[in-house]
């Protein structure tokens, strides 16, 4: 038997609301599974974004003994310029310094009356080639034993915090996503089971008078990949609300770190299409099963 578009349209249709309130659970319960995905994909895209920013920018400051010697110093000069796990080195001298600490504590001027120039350290700005953090901290363990070297400055307990926490809760996220798409796939195959059920005699009409299974199956198949492609859609404005979520809440801390964790439109659009195809994949192979279990039994 021929496709036809009306027919399609028609069967549908009658299928998508001769159950309305069990195709609206199964619409929501696809759309919760997508958004879990979804968030767990902006995180993972979003702490990859940090990872770059470290890679570009992330410093450690060497700072030297308050009264080091000058031959300290360019000792200490000399043996970050060779280094080969150093991209770059700037030396901040005392007077850089007392301007840095007086912009600082421009607000407290109590705070500038007790302090004097020569009380400050000075220090080294160092921006390394491998950002990972235990390259970092094993470059930092020997920085920190030259002579005149007070201390090594790295946020790598906080910086590993982050990393652990973005991976875990990213690992939660996907993982409630795949026992949301479970909960999903089965809440379609039973109700497309459901529509088969209560036209169960006008099915068996239609394979009476000739009607081929695929014929009987598609109009099934597209009302389930109708519902998955609305849970779909619905799912995308969840990721869009959090993505913006993201974006007004890191834009606001003054932080490089986490400034670029918030994904540009194109890359959330990426995302759009990936639940997209998922929802869809998800609603049509839901009801394809359903048919086909009965159409076999």
């Amino acid at each position: 038997m021929a496709f036809r578009a009306d027919y399609l349209l028609r069967e549908t249709g009658q299928n998508l609301f001769r159950n309305p309130s069990l195709s609206i659970a199964t619409i929501l319960t696809v759309a919760v599974s997508l958004s879990l995905m979804g968030a767990s994909l902006l995180v993972q895209q979003g702490v990859g974004r940090i990872n770059n920013v470290f890679r570009d920018e992330v410093e450690f400051i060497v700072w030297m003994d308050v009264g080091v010697l000058p031959e300290q110093v360019s000792s200490t000069q000399d043996f970050l310029n060779r280094s080969p796990y150093i991209r770059e080195t700037r030396y901040i001298d005392q007077d850089q310094t007392w301007e840095q600490f007086q912009n600082f504590f421009a607000d407290e001027p109590e705070i500038l009356e007790l302090v004097e120039p020569e009380q400050l350290p000075t220090s080294f700005q160092v921006t390394p080639q491998d950002a990972e953090v235990d390259s970092i901290q094993a470059l930092a363990d020997e920085i920190e034993i030259l002579a005149g070297v007070e201390e090594v400055e790295f946020a790598s307990d906080n910086i590993k915090a982050i990393s652990t926490f973005s991976r875990g809760s990213s690992q939660v996220m996907l993982f409630a996503a795949l026992l949301s798409a479970v909960a999903a796939a089965m809440l379609m195959y039973n109700s497309i089971r459901t529509a088969v059920f209560a036209r169960r005699r006008e099915i068996e009409v239609m394979r009476l008078v000739g009607a081929t299974k695929w014929f009987i199956r598609i109009p099934f198949m597209l009302e389930g990949l109708l519902q998955g492609l609305i849970g779909a859609f619905l799912s995308i404005f969840s990721v869009f609300a959090l993505n913006r979520a993201f974006d007004n809440f890191f834009g606001g801390l003054d932080s490089f770190v986490f400034r670029d964790f918030a994904l540009p439109n194109g890359q959330i659009l990426t995302i759009g299409i990936a639940l997209m195809i998922a929802g869809a994949a998800l609603g049509a192979i839901g009801a394809g099963v359903a048919v086909t279990r009965y159409l076999d039994a």
